[in-house]
């Protein structure tokens, strides 16, 4: 059987995952590395349990790193799940993003009304002038 350390500061957790202090305080925060607080409080002493420690790395994803060159890549190096997880990923991001696309052409829309047809005449006639003027300006030059 492991045997099961105590590990007392944020010192001693760092060590045991031969990491920083400030790295293995980031990762209890945003990754929910298991550490236990004595007296209950958010900043107060800290304990782990290196059996709790080494679960925690064990079900943690690792990242694929890059195809060397001249090797080419292969989907075969990454489960299934993984392949699904970042499929999932990638439909959230692309309805972000026509969500972001959707809101952009609305406020575009919005902005003529507001604006009218004449002024957008003037508006294009002003950036065709200022168009016109860089490149008198480019020539002279």
């Amino acid at each position: 059987m492991v045997e099961r350390r105590i590990l007392n500061s944020w010192k001693e957790i760092a060590s045991y995952l031969g990491r920083g202090v400030r790295t293995v305080q980031r990762w209890e925060a945003n990754l929910g590395l298991p550490v236990h607080r004595p007296s209950g409080r958010d900043h107060s002493a800290v304990l782990a349990f290196s059996t709790e420690l080494d679960q925690w790395l064990d079900s943690r994803p690792v990242r694929q790193s890059f195809p060397l060159l001249g090797e080419s890549p292969s989907v075969s190096h990454s489960p299934a799940s993984e392949i699904q997880a970042l499929l999932s990923r990638a439909e959230v991001l692309l309805e972000k993003l026509e969500s972001v696309l959707s809101r952009s052409e609305e406020m575009h829309r919005r902005l003529s009304l507001v604006i009218g047809p004449a002024n957008n005449h003037e508006i294009a006639t002003d950036l065709n002038g200022d168009a016109v003027n860089q490149v008198a300006h480019a020539e002279a030059a």
